[in-house]
């Protein structure tokens, strides 16, 4: 991408580049991680993902998850965003928000990050008791306990492995050959697959997506150009630089 030319700044664009976050069941996450395990592994994953060796497979993967979300998952994202009283989409967000602190707080063990760790874990505990297991954020505004962003996949860039190639996930999306190994890692820790009743962990999955969907709707017209290009340029340059703790500005002349 050329950089010299007219740019954009990135926070603006940011939602759409954490749009490939949702978890996946339990088994398909190992499954994937041993499978991953073995492409980070090799040289090639040291490659630049932006030169996208696998774009032939990526391009028929988007298109497969572009019509999946243009049949079922944006209509229902839409009646949602539409119809469901805030309260209730608030209570929702709390809810998948206070889970996902278990993630966190792992990995920030992981990255020996032990202060972040005991106000992340801190977070879980109080909103998960004080705030109604987790329908309520109690920790932000009476203990400044602030919303942290960890995965697996950082976990691996804070030890020094590379991205990969890129890649695009059947149902999640834009990620690289690193983060998507993550994917699986963190899905042993996710609470929601370890859940044993089957309608109740399909109904979390479910409304999870859906809410999560919700929240980027207004996003879609932003895509300009050749979509596939413009999905992977934003990831790709906001997964780094996230990564690193900073943000840049983006251009979309090549689009």
């Amino acid at each position: 991408m050329n950089n010299t030319n007219r740019h954009t700044h990135i926070p603006r664009f940011k939602p759409l580049l954490e749009l490939p976050m949702h978890r996946m069941s339990r088994p398909f996450g190992i499954a994937l991680a041993i499978f991953l395990l073995l492409t980070v592994t090799n040289s090639s994953v040291y490659a630049a993902a932006e030169s996208d060796p696998f774009e032939k497979v990526n391009r028929v993967t988007y298109g497969f998850n572009a019509g999946f979300d243009r049949i079922l998952v944006k209509p229902l994202a839409t009646a949602y965003s539409n119809y469901a009283p805030e309260v209730a989409k608030l209570g929702v967000k709390n809810f998948f928000s206070n889970l996902d602190d278990v993630r966190v707080t792992f990995n920030d063990l992981l990255q020996f990050k032990f202060s972040q760790a005991a106000g992340d874990f801190g977070r879980f505990a109080v909103n998960s008791t004080v705030g109604v297991a987790g329908l309520f954020d109690v920790a932000t505004p009476a203990l400044n306990l602030q919303k942290n962003k960890q995965d697996f996949g950082k976990t691996l860039a804070q030890w020094g492995v590379g991205s990969g190639p890129y890649v695009v996930l059947p149902f999640l999306g834009p990620s690289t050959a690193r983060d998507a190994f993550g994917i699986g890692i963190d899905s042993v820790v996710d609470p929601i697959p370890a859940v044993d009743h089957v309608p109740s962990r399909n109904s979390l999955v479910a409304t999870k997506s859906t809410d999560f969907r919700a929240n980027y709707l207004n996003f879609d017209d932003l895509i300009i150009g050749d979509e596939y290009l413009f999905v992977r340029g934003i990831y790709l340059q906001s997964r780094k630089y996230s990564i690193q703790g900073d943000y840049v500005d983006v251009a979309f002349d090549d689009f």
